[in-house]
């Protein structure tokens, strides 16, 4: 005998109470944690279902999202199916979808896709078709010059971009130093505050590279890569980078050795720090998160002399949005590409969290709404009056390959591993190579 009725009936209960533990479960999951990837349930079928890819910290997933349920109302018969990530996990998903001809309609790219997946214009929808429906009026023609290959328009810039310095001016202060204008200001704020364990700068990979870079461009008038990504440098330039990179671990303005991570300025680890202008609120926020009292100062990008031949730093989109050149749906995903640029609702929900908008339109509302007083405004502002100053960033400049083996060769110089020489040939043979198989796919 299996059991009795009453512990068929106990058994009912049980399951019922099981089942309803997971339907609140299941769905307290999704309201509160958000899966990675996210499609809304719909209780009634759309005429058009489109995908909206992104990458983002969790602040910005939730105004998107949030915006994205907006758009849907204001376009009841279109669908948004979203998926969203961190930059590393979206950035290797976007490979796949490239290479798999499987892209979201609608995408967050970087500027440097388009010379890696669209080299002869081809690899994004052409938005120029789709003009009807995308205000790019709000845009200038250099504005527009920054998405463009080969003549076809294959994306439009979110927000301008580049690398700024902040300095806590409370450590400074405590070692009677001034902000640094020079690299040689950075060697002196070095050898004062070394002996407590303290640096004057936090760079990341990209950011250390593209320091590098400056320095050189700055001390010998010449750039190193040209604008179709080739190296026009020898192994005397390479050596010369590596030298100074050296130069900066030896003599303790940057810490490495693995010990340096992100949190270095917010700790007062290091006494600076030089971020992308669209990260300014996040570094500068959690550094009076640790001291409500601190003072974080946006400064000029160190220099060597008041006139250098070059300024030696650059400026790009920060991001943009782009069309999938395989959508079904062209028109409805141009809708979404201008509601997510000029829409008075989106505009306000984004404010200056990716920087400041470059759309004319979007910087209206805006300032409308008093809304350019953040941190990122205050980086995003200095980007715009400087972009005189600056120069358009280069794709290989931030090639990840080409950083990698920068950095790669100058771990093996700092540490005795190989020689200068040794290291500048394998660097220059290593970006060559890289350069090569972006310009002929293999």
């Amino acid at each position: 005998m299996i059991g009795s009725g009453k512990n068929h009936n106990t058994g009912r209960i049980i399951i019922g109470i099981l089942l309803l533990l997971f339907f609140f479960g299941f769905n307290y999951y999704y309201v509160v944690y958000k899966p990675e990837s996210r499609t809304i349930p719909r209780d009634t079928k759309k005429d058009t279902s489109i995908t909206f890819g992104w990458w983002g910290n969790d602040d910005r997933h939730l105004y998107t999202l949030t915006g994205i349920d907006l758009f849907e109302e204001k376009y009841p018969d279109i669908e948004v199916n979203c998926s969203y990530n961190v930059w590393n996990g979206y950035e290797r998903r976007n490979r796949i979808y490239m290479l798999s001809e499987k892209a979201p309609d609608v995408m967050q790219i970087n500027y440097n896709w388009i010379r890696q997946y669209s080299a002869d214009g081809s690899g994004y929808y052409d938005l120029n078709k789709l003009s009807d429906y995308i205000d790019l009026d709000s845009y200038s023609e250099k504005d527009l010059s920054y998405g463009t290959s080969n003549g076809v328009l294959n994306a439009v810039p979110i927000a301008y971009n580049a690398v700024v310095f902040y300095y806590n001016q409370d450590i400074l202060d405590q070692y009677g130093l001034r902000v640094p204008e020079t690299w040689d200001d950075l060697f002196t704020a070095a050898s004062v505050m070394n002996k407590d364990g303290r640096y004057p700068l936090h760079l990341s990979d990209k950011h250390l590279f593209l320091s590098v870079l400056a320095h050189y461009e700055q001390t010998s008038g010449q750039t190193l890569f040209d604008e179709d990504g080739t190296y026009t440098g020898g192994t005397g330039a390479a050596g010369e980078l590596l030298k100074f990179y050296k130069e900066l671990f030896d003599r303790q303005v940057i810490c490495l050795d693995g010990k340096s991570t992100d949190t270095d300025f917010s700790s007062g680890t290091c006494a600076g720090v030089g971020i992308w202008a669209s990260d300014a609120e996040n570094y500068c926020g959690q550094l009076q998160e640790q001291d409500k009292d601190a003072s974080p100062v946006l400064a000029d990008p160190p220099r060597t002399a008041d006139h250098d031949p070059l300024f030696g730093w650059y400026v790009k989109p920060a991001t943009m949005y782009a069309i999938s050149r395989n959508t079904r749906h062209p028109k409805e995903s141009a809708e979404l590409l201008n509601f997510l640029v000029n829409d008075r609702d989106m505009v306000l929900l984004q404010g200056t969290e990716k920087g400041i908008p470059v759309s004319a339109q979007a910087r209206s509302i805006l300032e409308k709404h008093d809304a350019l007083n953040s941190r990122d405004a205050e980086a995003g502002n200095y980007v715009f009056r400087n972009l005189d100053h600056f120069e358009t960033m280069v794709p290989s400049n931030e090639n990840s390959d080409i950083i990698d083996a920068f950095c790669d060769e100058a771990a093996k110089y700092v540490y005795g591993v190989a020689d200068l020489n040794t290291c500048s040939k394998e660097l220059v043979d290593r970006w060559n190579a890289t350069i090569h198989s972006l310009k002929t796919g293999s």
